[in-house]
């Protein structure tokens, strides 16, 4: 098919693992969460945890505050990318909208999609809607998020992970300009720029 073949021309520019983790801590007030609880066949005596960020001052938020910092390390001397947000779960308080936390935290003003990929299968066709993206529009970042915000159970503590997927015009540019290796240091892979099928984020 076509649009197999375009998507295969997606480059990898770089992946890696974010150094933030989730704190799990109690939720005081598990009122509001009737409608979470029926969906996930939760018991109304089962204590549901939270799951969130320290801010650095005692508070906890949905995203770290460190994710401006390492947005503008990945991105700071590129052209801004398309943001694929890929999220899990529900978060405590429905009134705030994960998107919106996310893009108040990068300062983000560029195009953006959030996926909420709840098994490998969403997770595959989100991956290959992400490097679709990339091959129409030039460049993207994928920020994979495992943090379940809302959980029965301690789940052990996942990292973010992110991939910078470009087209053939881009990533011919970036590899002039040799801006690739300006990925922020605590990275953990890169990829040269090269025709790959890109793995999927673990």
């Amino acid at each position: 098919m076509a649009f197999a073949t375009h998507i295969k021309e997606a480059h990898l520019l770089a992946k890696g693992v974010l150094p933030h983790r989730p704190q799990m801590h109690n939720l005081e007030d598990q009122s509001h969460l009737d409608c979470w609880r029926n969906a996930h066949g939760v018991d109304t005596a089962r204590v549901v945890s939270a799951c969130g960020f320290d801010d650095g001052t005692g508070q906890t938020t949905l995203h770290p505050t460190g994710l401006q910092r390492d947005w503008t390390a990945l991105c700071g001397q590129v052209e801004t990318p398309m943001l694929v947000y890929l999220h899990r779960g529900h978060q405590p308080d429905t009134r705030c909208p994960i998107l919106q936390d996310l893009l108040q935290t990068l300062d983000h003003r560029g195009g953006v999609h959030a996926l909420r990929v709840e098994d490998r299968r969403a997770l595959h066709d989100a991956l290959e809607l992400s490097r679709a993206l990339a091959v129409r529009f030039g460049l993207v970042l994928v920020l994979n998020d495992p943090t379940r915000r809302l959980c029965a159970e301690s789940p052990m503590p996942a990292p973010l992970r992110y991939m910078l997927l470009a087209n053939e015009h881009r990533a011919h540019n970036l590899r002039e300009r040799q801006t690739a290796h300006s990925i922020a240091p605590y990275q953990t892979a890169t990829s040269p720029i090269s025709h790959t099928v890109i793995s999927e984020i673990h």
